[in-house]
């Protein structure tokens, strides 16, 4: 296997295709990453989780820079214990990937992440 690297930034999508708000947000990425010159890295959480590397970053991400902010977004709201470390989100995603949010979008060269609500993408990208 080799390595390349991308040609355009690349944005991963945290992706669950049963979710209509996941497949409209990646359909909207696609269109975006044609006008904007993006890659469109998609990761199904069913066959691959992220990374502990991945998930500390993503909760500074979420939260601009705050940890504390960022473990209140990554997981779904259903879990039943609110995380306070990093360490701990990471515990919960080993056991049950699914209680990451989807869509989660990354954009690792600027170091951001948001919980995609399609009408936010709507307004950052300008799709029609």
């Amino acid at each position: 296997m080799s390595f390349r690297l991308p040609k355009f930034p690349m944005i991963t999508i945290f992706h669950n295709p049963s979710l209509k708000t996941s497949t409209e947000a990646l359909s909207l990425l696609q269109k975006a990453s044609r006008r904007y010159n993006f890659e469109i890295d998609l990761i199904q959480t069913k066959k691959q989780p992220p990374t502990h590397q991945q998930v500390a970053n993503i909760v500074e991400y979420l939260g601009n820079g705050s940890i504390d902010a960022g473990l209140e977004q990554i997981l779904v709201p259903e879990v039943e214990k609110k995380p306070s470390t990093v360490a701990e989100v990471q515990e919960i995603l080993d056991r049950n990937p699914g209680y990451l949010r989807k869509p989660l979008i990354v954009d690792w060269n600027r170091g951001k992440a948001l919980i995609a609500d399609v009408s936010l993408l709507f307004k950052c990208f300008k799709v029609v």
